[in-house]
């Protein structure tokens, strides 16, 4: 009877460890798209606000400007920078859980706590980069149409601050996941 008890608890054992194999490879493919879809969209921040920028500058005939679309550039750069950082952070979230619940393989954890601790922020550093240059360049632009207004630098100020407000956020959000050492609202196991 014990030896039927123990096969069928190495079955279970198994076929649990079998799982978690699967359950593991889900994450690291749904890791995978996520970097894709933040491809995606920096290449698409790119083109739009690359495409507004130099809509913005031209005029037809020197008489029909069109720098009204330079106070979109920006703008767009946050809100797509904000995507991009929604992105970013589920990527670091799935990658967290994974370095803190992996399996058994010791290899795996090691690798997981080694990605967590030398991690590549040039990617970062150029995308908010690109959108602190769009935000220069659009004031830029529609200052030397001589169309600056005290309203319209004000739009750039606010939607500047409300996007540096964001970045802090981020960061702060990012540190946090990071120096987790254990996962936060486990459920019990009763």
């Amino acid at each position: 009877m014990r030896d039927k008890m123990s096969n069928l608890d190495k079955r279970q054992v198994r076929m649990i460890q079998r799982a978690k194999v699967q359950l593991f490879g889900r994450f690291y493919k749904e890791i995978s798209e996520t970097q894709k879809r933040r491809n995606r969209l920096e290449v698409i921040k790119i083109t739009f606000v690359t495409t507004l920028l130099g809509f913005g500058a031209v005029q037809i005939n020197g008489s029909i400007p069109f720098y009204q679309i330079l106070y979109l550039a920006p703008l767009v750069a946050a809100f797509l920078d904000c995507l991009i950082m929604g992105e970013h952070f589920a990527g670091l979230r799935m990658g967290t859980f994974l370095r803190l619940h992996s399996s058994s393989i010791a290899v795996e954890k090691e690798y997981e706590f080694f990605v967590s601790n030398n991690r590549d922020y040039l990617f970062i550093v150029g995308s908010r980069g690109f959108t602190f240059i769009s935000f220069i360049a659009a004031i830029v632009l529609v200052y030397e149409q001589g169309s600056l207004s005290c309203i319209g630098l004000s739009w750039f100020i606010i939607t500047l601050l409300l996007f540096i407000i964001t970045i802090c956020y981020d960061q702060t959000s990012r540190t946090r996941l990071n120096s987790q050492k254990k996962l936060h609202g486990k459920p019990d196991e009763t």
